[in-house]
């Protein structure tokens, strides 16, 4: 597996910058295309949702007023996405890339074409509860049935030389390996760390480093005690005193009916992370 295809959602009014530039660099150092996706609803759709007691003209202005702020939304994410294009490069595979307009909900959209990108980078809210209630992050998480980078509000530095890995045994731990392959086998540095009082469901992690090398990554395996802090909080600690640039997580939730709240250590390892953290369900 490679990044050929990585998939961003611009809204045209969250601030993309980091995603974007994380984007294009992987796709200037895998030769692969960044898709900028854009969504936006068709005011004719909104129109049953007025009200019929409302007059033809106060109508048309609301329409009119929909489509000015759709448009300017739009031509934001673009200048966004091209901005970010030009810095990557305009020549050769660094500056690769296309953006595209889809009439729909963002969240719909992205879990349905999000399905055919090899990754999903989207930008982190600051807010616990915006991230927690995101239907975008969620549907890019839950729904594409691909892995997906979440890129924290600060500027990064570097990504995928010193790697963080948070092993736990689980299938969503399994797949997350999987998935961030293409870094692995280039990174400097790769630890997996298990949580002692978090329990493992599944294969051990020198069993996981066994795998690792199989594929040409050189990994060691630390065991943390948790401590009197959360699971998410000695995971963040430890990429913190490893130096770490990127983590490397499954994603979780509360239990299995209700997918639109993360569990607590996938919500805090994502709220309060300064890395990037590359995440699959």
């Amino acid at each position: 597996m490679t990044y050929k295809r990585i998939m961003v959602p611009l809204n045209g009014l969250d601030d993309p910058r980091h995603a974007l530039a994380i984007a294009f660099d992987l796709g200037r150092r895998f030769e692969g295309e960044v898709v900028g996706m854009h969504a936006e609803v068709d005011t004719a759709s909104s129109l049953p949702y007025m009200g019929e007691s409302m007059s033809g003209a106060l109508v048309e202005t609301m329409i009119a007023n929909m489509d000015n702020a759709t448009g300017q939304r739009r031509n934001i994410a673009k200048a966004a996405f091209e901005a970010a294009q030009q810095a990557a490069g305009s020549e050769g595979k660094a500056g690769m890339g296309s953006f595209v307009v889809y009439q729909g909900q963002e969240d719909d959209l992205l879990a349905w074409h999000g399905r055919l990108a090899d990754l999903v980078v989207v930008g982190r809210p600051e807010d616990a509860s915006a991230l927690n209630e995101s239907p975008t992050i969620h549907a890019a998480i839950m729904e594409t049935g691909r892995p997906v980078l979440v890129a924290p509000p600060g500027e990064t530095k570097t990504l995928g030389r010193n790697i963080m890995i948070a092993w736990n045994g689980s299938p969503q731990a399994v797949r997350a390996i999987a998935a961030a392959l293409p870094l692995l086998q280039e990174a400097e540095a790769i630890t997996l760390l298990s949580i002692e009082e978090g329990g493992i469901d599944g294969p051990p992690a020198a069993e996981a480093v066994d795998y690792l090398a199989a594929h040409g990554c050189q990994a060691q395996a630390v065991a943390l005690s948790k401590g009197h802090g959360t699971v998410g909080d000695t995971l963040l600690l430890a990429a913190h005193n490893e130096g770490a640039d990127l983590m490397v997580m499954g994603a979780y939730t509360h239990n299995r009916i209700r997918q639109f709240i993360f569990g607590g250590a996938t919500l805090e390892a994502l709220l309060d992370a300064t890395i990037p953290v590359l995440m699959a369900h």
